[in-house]
C-alpha cells in the first residue's frame, strides 16, 4: 500500500472489501481523470477494483508535475507521431486503442519528482554536448518528446520502423539539442491541453477556430461530418469553423484523432461500445457538454 497525491493505493485488491458486499448506499471512490486514448482524457473512478488490471507503480507517479510519454514498441508504426503525452495515468492501449500501445515512459519514477533517468547516461549525453551546466532528465524527456512526436520521424524512417520499437538518436550539437528541448517543451505544452511547460506561454484557444450555432450531441459516428471547403465540422445542430484538413485527417498509427475523439462522444457510441449487450455500455450521455467543446478546440 502507497500513498499518491493524498489517496491511497492498493496493491493487492484482495485487501479491499468486494464490490458485491459494498452496501447500496456505499460512497464511491474519486472520480479523476485517466488518458482513454491519444489527445483523449476522459474520467473514471478511482477504484482498482473497477480496472482489468491497475498498474500501481503508474497511479504512485501521479503529481501535478509528472508527464507520461506512450508510444508503442512492440508493432510497426503508423503515419503521425511516434508517441504521444498524458498528464493522467494512460489506458491499456492508449496510443492508438489497440495492438498494445501499453508502454509508458514517464518523466518521474514517483510522486515526489525522482528523475526516470539513468545518471550516468545524463552525464554522457552533458559531456558529448560539451555543456557547462548539468543535462537533466526534463532535458532528455522534451528532446525525445520533439523526436517523436512530430509528425516527420515515421515518414523518415519508415524502413527502420519495420522493426518494432521507436529509437532516439542524439545529437552532439549543443545548439541542435537545446533547439530539440526547446520544440519539445512547446509541444508538451500544447499536447497536455497547457498543464506543462505553460509558463510564459499564452492561452490554447486560437481565435480562428470559433463555434458557429450550438453544438448537440451526434445521434451517431457518421452524423458528424467534416467540409473541406468550408473548414468546417458539423457536430449536431452546430459547428466549429477553421478546422484545417490537415486537423481533421491528423492520425496516431492510423487512428484519426478528432474523429475518433468525436466518435466517443456521441449518443450511441463507438468502437465495442456501440455493439456491446452490456448494460454498463449503454449508459450514454444525453446531451453535449460545454466542456467538450473547449476541448475540441
Amino acid at each position: 500500500m502507497t500513498a499518491r497525491t493524498g489517496r491511497t493505493i492498493f496493491t493487492n485488491v484482495g485487501q479491499l472489501r468486494r464490490l458485491a458486499d459494498e452496501p447500496v448506499a456505499a460512497a464511491s471512490g474519486p472520480i479523476v481523470r485517466y488518458q482513454y486514448r491519444s489527445f483523449d482524457r476522459q474520467w473514471a473512478f478511482d477504484d482498482p477494483r473497477l480496472a482489468a488490471l491497475e498498474r500501481p507503480s503508474l497511479w504512485a507517479g501521479v503529481s501535478d508535475e509528472q508527464i507520461f510519454m506512450v508510444s508503442k514498441p512492440t508493432h510497426a508504426m503508423g503515419a503521425g507521431p511516434a508517441a504521444t503525452a498524458a498528464t493522467a495515468v494512460p489506458d491499456l492501449d492508449c496510443f492508438r486503442g489497440s495492438f498494445g500501445g501499453k508502454d509508458v515512459i514517464p518523466l518521474h519514477r514517483d510522486a515526489n519528482g525522482t528523475p526516470n533517468a539513468d545518471p550516468s547516461l545524463l552525464t554522457v549525453v552533458q559531456d558529448r554536448l560539451g555543456y557547462e551546466g548539468p543535462v537533466n532528465a526534463a532535458d532528455l524527456f522534451t528532446y525525445a518528446y520533439a523526436l517523436l512526436a512530430g509528425s516527420d520521424y515515421t515518414v523518415r524512417f519508415a524502413a527502420e520502423l519495420e522493426t518494432p520499437g521507436p529509437r532516439v538518436p542524439i545529437t552532439a550539437d549543443a545548439e541542435l539539442f537545446a533547439a530539440a528541448v526547446a520544440l519539445g517543451e512547446e509541444l508538451l505544452w500544447l499536447h497536455t491541453y497547457g498543464e506543462r511547460f505553460s509558463e510564459g506561454r499564452d492561452g490554447l484557444l486560437l481565435p480562428r477556430i470559433s463555434v458557429d450555432g450550438a453544438l448537440t450531441l451526434p445521434e451517431k459516428p457518421r452524423d458528424i461530418k467534416y467540409d473541406a471547403e468550408t473548414l468546417s465540422l458539423k457536430i449536431g445542430e452546430g459547428k466549429i469553423v477553421g478546422v484545417t484538413a490537415e486537423v481533421w485527417a491528423f492520425e496516431v498509427s492510423g487512428m484519426q484523432v478528432v474523429k475518433k475523439w468525436l466518435g466517443y462522444r456521441t449518443a450511441r457510441g463507438a468502437g465495442r461500445s456501440a455493439s456491446s449487450s452490456s448494460p454498463l455500455d449503454q449508459i450514454r450521455p444525453t446531451s453535449w457538454l460545454d466542456e467538450w467543446t473547449v476541448e475540441l478546440r
